[in-house]
């Protein structure tokens, strides 16, 4: 399974130390989360996501961290997610698709695990979801009508989509039981038993992989086959309240 090699784990290494230099006492925890902890990286595509978990956000720690960032934002390292424990506590019930994903799939760099005992009811995760997959599926359906006539736009379009409607069928998936699922390969595998076969998506995550590539001349076909698996997500949610 894919994971990040030495170079990234030797620049992984220097930016803990930075972030240790710079916060000092203040640092609680330090730790990646996203494909960058799991088996989903993908190399030179990939970013590493990070967490900074401090006593409490001041402006102070903020300018702490800024030449930090400066330093690696150019090396594929993402804006950090900056929190503390009163955070991570009060905003489970407003993001928990993002704070249950970071609880199942992280690694600890510094300091304490604030995350592993991060609960989040399911409630509040049907209610992101289906909020993220609608929102999600009416601007797929409006960009299609500026990418259309664009063969790369459109097929640009449909891989950074894919991610996103992975991760709803993901807790999708985890909201009927099947709580073991958590790459991209293993959600797709565990959807497809759920709400049958997944082509287009299948097709797309080997694209985004650099194991197949799409056909520019057939992509307006595979982009209706995708649409309506994204829209057979959307009613396995909806079917959740029946």
């Amino acid at each position: 399974m894919p994971r990040p090699d030495a170079a990234v784990e030797a620049q992984i290494a220097a930016f803990t130390h930075d972030v240790q230099a710079a916060l000092g006492d203040r640092l609680l925890s330090l730790a990646l989360y996203g494909s960058v902890a799991g088996d989903d990286w993908v190399t030179n595509r990939s970013d590493v996501n990070v967490a900074v978990v401090v006593p409490r956000v001041t402006p102070d720690v903020l300018e702490a961290l800024v030449p930090v960032v400066a330093r690696w934002r150019g090396k594929r390292f993402a804006l950090p997610l900056v929190v503390d424990r009163e955070y991570l506590e009060s905003a489970r019930d407003a993001f928990p698709m993002e704070l249950d994903d970071i609880r199942r799939q992280h690694r600890v760099l510094a300091g304490a695990d604030p995350f592993a005992a991060l609960v989040v009811e399911p409630a509040a995760l049907k209610r992101q979801c289906e909020h993220e997959a609608r929102g999600k599926l009416l601007r797929l359906r409006a960009l299609f009508l500026d990418a259309a006539g664009r063969p790369p736009a459109l097929e640009q379009l449909m891989v950074e989509s894919l991610k996103t409607f992975l991760v709803v069928l993901r807790h999708l998936v985890r909201l009927r039981g099947a709580d073991d699922a958590h790459g991209y390969r293993e959600v797709l595998a565990a959807g497809a038993r759920l709400l049958g076969p997944l082509p287009v998506m299948q097709r797309l995550l080997d694209h985004r992989t650099g194991a197949a590539r799409l056909s520019a001349a057939a992509l307006r076909a595979e982009f209706g086959a995708y649409l309506a698996e994204v829209e057979r997500i959307v009613a396995a949610l909806d079917a959740l309240d029946a």
